[in-house]
């Protein structure tokens, strides 16, 4: 009688996978990728170290395991430059991809970029872990609230309205009966959702509440009760 393989050692393994594959895809195809995608953003020689620079990134290679429609790793890895535009404080050229993003893959592509630059995907995935059923299931879960990321998450804005994130909390959680509801915000926005933590967690009483702060970012994980 076979043993089912260990599902966390499995994505260990991948893991180490993907790092040793580093050099499947070159860097300069990677740039090419984002020039025909018309991401104007690479044309600065600044701004194309930090695409290099990105290139290696261990978190890419993890994400690039579970992860297989390219257009949607095209946006995550932008969002890994955007988390590094936002630590050296380049506002105007984190502004400048934030356009970018928007032009070419609208709101929808910016919130999978901010996905990423907020560190939220590294502790969903981490939650997903802690209650691993198979990579299969691993897998279904990260591309799922990637590819309805709306269905999930809220991405607070400085200037919304306190009544407008509580209204999009209760729809949202209802009308999807989501596992796992994220609320994220930087700068003012984090300090809006810091004012409104006490009202989001009597609001959502059917979950848990995990936070993630770090510096001017405010993520506030909503994990659903389950009822024995």
């Amino acid at each position: 009688m076979t043993s089912e393989p260990d599902p966390i050692e499995s994505i260990a393994k991948g893991i180490t996978k993907g790092f040793l594959e580093l050099g499947a895809e070159t860097i300069k195809d990677w740039i090419q990728k984002f020039k025909e995608k018309k991401i104007s953003f690479v044309k600065d020689k600044e701004n194309l170290k930090l695409v290099k620079e990105q290139y290696n990134s261990g978190e890419l290679q993890i994400y690039k395991k579970y992860i297989e429609d390219k257009e949607k790793l095209m946006i995550l890895r932008m969002g890994l430059i955007l988390r590094k535009l936002e630590f050296l404080g380049e506002k105007e050229r984190k502004q400048k991809l934030r356009e970018d993003l928007i032009k070419k893959y609208k709101v929808k592509g910016l919130h999978i970029a901010q996905f990423v630059e907020n560190g939220i995907l590294n502790r969903y995935m981490g939650i997903l872990l802690d209650d691993i059923e198979s990579i299969e299931n691993f897998k279904e879960k990260i591309n799922d609230i990637i590819e309805n990321i709306e269905k999930y998450v809220i991405f607070v804005k400085g200037d919304d309205k306190e009544r407008f994130i509580l209204e999009q909390a209760l729809r949202i959680t209802s009308d999807n009966l989501s596992m796992i509801f994220i609320v994220s915000g930087m700068g003012s926005a984090a300090e809006l959702i810091k004012k409104l933590e006490e009202r989001l967690i009597a609001l959502l009483k059917e979950y848990e509440l995990e936070k993630m702060s770090k510096r001017n970012k405010e993520n506030l994980f909503f994990k659903r009760i389950l009822k024995s």
